[in-house]
């Protein structure tokens, strides 16, 4: 199977890949240059390149980990398959090192030709990676990463059809890791939707909206109706961002570790971990613990959970949970034991604390009865309430704190949550309103909640707010006198009219 890059871009074949489950090796070609890329049940796993810069070689010099004499001697005119390998059975890199070096170097091949809009391509599913080298790779970022520095124009041959269906996927995405325009966009759709429809709805410009959705249906947090597929007859596709994460395979290890089951304090410990939310809990101490409390807690921990105990005995996946547990216990050991790393670290914690006494007091629904409540023709459903009401909470305890991005991060899966959800779509439009470039987004979510509930004072004040700031004082005017109607003691609304009235702004 083989093809033009221009017809079937490297980002739409690895998701095919990844659709598919497919192992094999994929070619590329461009001018002189040549990436192969291999896959193992739908994951890439390694890849190679004739750039110099781009060889193993090369990262092992850049970062002085071994003498240039040796790398001479272990490559041998070799390929980095072979380097990789030899570096390994020689023991010169720790196993560690050896793969996040791999997978810097795959993630720099990736990121470089993911870029290419033209060149060629070939898929093998016979030929596959025999050597024991892998790496993991964290594919959906990398993709959605890919997608934001495509050029428009090329990413706008991508959508021939506007009245394409667009769709979203099962579950709360996480908002995390996307860019505001990518979190509006992506709360704005809350069933199938024509591209057409929702580059009108999002006020937004159509080459950036394409964009934005052809990042997002690549890293599935979005479906599209239209997808072309060239390595087999198309398929409903049912690949989630869950599924995908479900399918990670364990840590690379070059060395087989004779199996071994779990021990019940091995599990203890594990539990305990998931429940501490800090470097205290982690080490089963109270806030006002003593250095020689910390000391002996930490040298109890080392004795039972070091990973050197469990080396050649474990799984690699349990021996690679053991050493992220101890990493966790040794970095709660380090900050707690100097006394200045303490003392910062127990201001962080009070100020998250006062964080969470800020989110008590976000504003709570008018109408309690017909808070999360199904609406015709809407797929919210209650069980995502607590969710949605926490992503909440969170979102405007950061506004109340300045903190914009976490806020427009939580906000923004509230309001994918619960769209119908005034309070949601207000506070979003108001951290949004923060960023000169999402203001306009932010008057959309304005307007929507105010049409949800067109009585409430403190929406049609922010709403005025982001006029004065947008400098349309006419509208400004016009919503603040509509909000000091309906509530005469607003403080928003009456401090705004008096500025206007004061700057002479509106007669």
């Amino acid at each position: 199977m083989n093809g033009t890059l221009s017809e079937q871009p490297l980002a739409e074949l690895i998701r095919e890949i990844s659709l598919r489950h497919f192992s094999g090796t994929l070619r590329l070609r461009r001018e002189r240059v040549r990436i192969v890329i291999y896959f193992e049940q739908g994951k890439p796993i390694f890849a190679a390149a004739n750039l110099r810069n781009l060889r193993l070689g090369e990262y092992l010099k850049k970062r002085d980990l071994v003498p240039e004499d040796q790398i001479t001697a272990l490559s041998n005119g070799g390929s980095d398959v072979n380097l990789a390998k030899a570096l390994s059975e020689s023991g010169l890199l720790h196993r560690h090192i050896l793969h996040d070096l791999l997978a810097a170097q795959v993630n720099d091949l990736l990121r470089v030709s993911l870029l290419w809009t033209d060149g060629s391509w070939e898929f093998d599913d016979r030929a596959r990676l025999a050597e024991s080298v892998r790496v993991e790779l964290d594919t959906v970022r990398i993709l959605i990463e890919a997608s934001r520095k495509m050029r428009l124009k090329f990413v706008g041959t991508r959508f021939p059809n506007m009245e394409e269906k667009i769709s979203p996927v099962i579950g709360l995405p996480d908002f995390n890791s996307l860019l505001p325009t990518e979190g509006f966009i992506l709360s704005r759709i809350e069933g199938p939707i024509a591209l057409g429809e929702l580059i009108a709805l999002s006020g937004l410009r159509e080459l950036d909206v394409m964009r934005t959705v052809y990042g997002l249906s690549l890293a599935a947090y979005l479906e599209r109706e239209h997808w072309s597929y060239v390595l087999g007859e198309a398929l409903k596709p049912s690949f989630s961002r869950a599924a995908a994460a479900s399918q990670s395979s364990p840590e690379p290890d070059t060395i087989t570790m004779p199996e071994q089951s779990e021990e019940q304090d091995l599990e203890q410990l594990f539990m305990r971990m998931e429940d501490a939310e800090n470097h205290y809990q982690v080490l089963d101490l109270p806030l006002t613990a003593e250095l020689a409390e910390i000391k002996a807690s930490y040298y109890v921990h080392a004795r039972r959970y070091h990973p050197d105990r469990f080396h050649g005995k474990a799984q690699p996946e349990l021996h690679a949970r053991i050493e992220s547990t101890f990493a966790r216990i040794t970095q709660a050991y380090e900050t707690l034991i100097d006394p200045s790393s303490r003392k910062a670290y127990d201001a962080r914690l009070a100020g998250q604390q006062k964080a969470r006494e800020f989110s008590g007091g976000a504003p709570k629904p008018e109408k309690v009865d017909d808070f999360g409540s199904e609406q015709p023709g809407s797929d919210f459903s209650a069980e995502r309430l607590p969710e949605a009401e926490a992503n909440f909470r969170e979102g405007f305890s950061a506004l109340q704190q300045g903190n914009t991005k976490i806020a427009i991060t939580h906000l923004a899966a509230a309001a994918h949550a619960a769209p119908d959800e005034p309070r949601y779509r207000a506070y979003y439009g108001r951290a949004l309103a923060a960023n000169q470039s999402t203001r306009r987004m932010a008057e959309l979510e304005m307007q929507a909640a105010i049409k949800l509930e067109p009585e409430n004072a403190n929406f049609r004040a922010m709403l005025a707010e982001l006029y004065w700031e947008l400098a349309f004082y006419k509208r400004a005017q016009a919503e603040a006198e509509r909000a000091a109607s309906l509530d005469p003691g607003n403080q928003i609304a009456r401090v705004l009219l008096r500025k206007l009235k004061a700057t002479r702004k509106v007669g």
